[in-house]
């Protein structure tokens, strides 16, 4: 195999926070008999990758952005349910009215927002940096409120993952008026991808913590990806201290755009338009 793909793989690592996630894989330049035949996904392949990769590029923002004891916030509505368009002016409202009281205490203001209309009765899910509950309470006016603080792991992939499918049936729905899985404040950290050439062994060696971090066992997977039959290995490492050793990764050039899930993106468009139907 080395002889066939020389040492077209490449390496895609991103650190957010105290976790850097790693990606290994085939270089998409790499010799087409090196992979297999591009073949045509079946729909639920379609939905899971989609899946996937948004709950990993959350999962990146929200490790970059928040940490144990900011709080996870449920908002819901008493009575008459809000229709799509009540509901995007309610909760702008809400996070309206809670900037002033972050900046009345001198502290940013920052928020992920995703909010379910199809599973059940409407409601918002939000990240926020921590503020007292009776603060919030007295500024969502429509409900009640849950709210839970962020636990000490420093890894909010469970969650993220949480986020994301509460919101896949909404943005999957024919005529949906959102195809939105969530919003973000613009003030948040966005973490940087970099891609970077690396050698064949790499691929099949076990992973290996950098200095001052540990591999998150359940994180590494290797698997077959479902578009373009390019092998793949996944995995997380987390720093071992309370300041991560590592802000940045410099090696290899920023990736701009991640083209895997652009085409993933094209491949739903294709779905929504034709529900129903099903390739084999």
């Amino acid at each position: 195999m080395k002889n066939e793909i020389g040492s077209k793989f490449i390496r895609e690592t991103c650190i957010a926070g105290p976790v850097i996630d790693v990606t290994l894989k085939y270089s998409a330049r790499a010799p087409r008999k090196a992979r297999e035949a591009n073949r045509a996904p079946s729909r639920e392949a379609v939905i899971k990758n989609n899946d996937r990769l948004a709950a990993k590029n959350l999962t990146r923002l929200m490790n970059a952005n928040f940490y144990p004891g900011d709080i996870h916030l449920t908002t819901t509505y008493e009575g008459e349910p809000p229709t799509v368009e009540e509901a995007k002016k309610e909760i702008s409202n809400f996070k309206r009215r809670l900037k002033r009281e972050y900046e009345k205490r001198g502290k940013e203001f920052r928020w992920i927002e995703v909010t379910e209309y199809k599973n059940h009765r409407i409601h918002h899910h939000m990240l926020i940096p921590y503020i007292e509950t009776e603060v919030i309470s007295r500024q969502w006016k429509r409900g009640h409120i849950w709210t839970s603080t962020l636990d000490r792991s420093r890894n909010y992939k469970n969650l993220a993952e949480y986020f994301i499918k509460e919101t896949s049936k909404t943005m999957r729905a024919p005529g949906s008026e959102t195809k939105q899985r969530w919003s973000a404040s613009r003030n948040l950290v966005r973490p940087v991808i970099k891609r970077e050439m690396i050698e064949p062994r790499a691929m099949y060696q076990k992973p290996r913590a950098l200095k001052g971090y540990e591999i998150i066992p359940e994180t590494v997977h290797a698997y077959t990806h479902p578009f373009t039959g390019i092998d793949h290995l996944e995995y997380m490492m987390i720093a071992t201290d309370p300041v991560p050793r590592l802000k940045t990764w410099r090696n290899g050039t920023v990736v701009k755009r991640d083209e895997t899930y652009r085409r993933a993106q094209e491949i739903q468009i294709c779905w929504d338009a034709f529900v129903g139907e099903d390739f084999v």
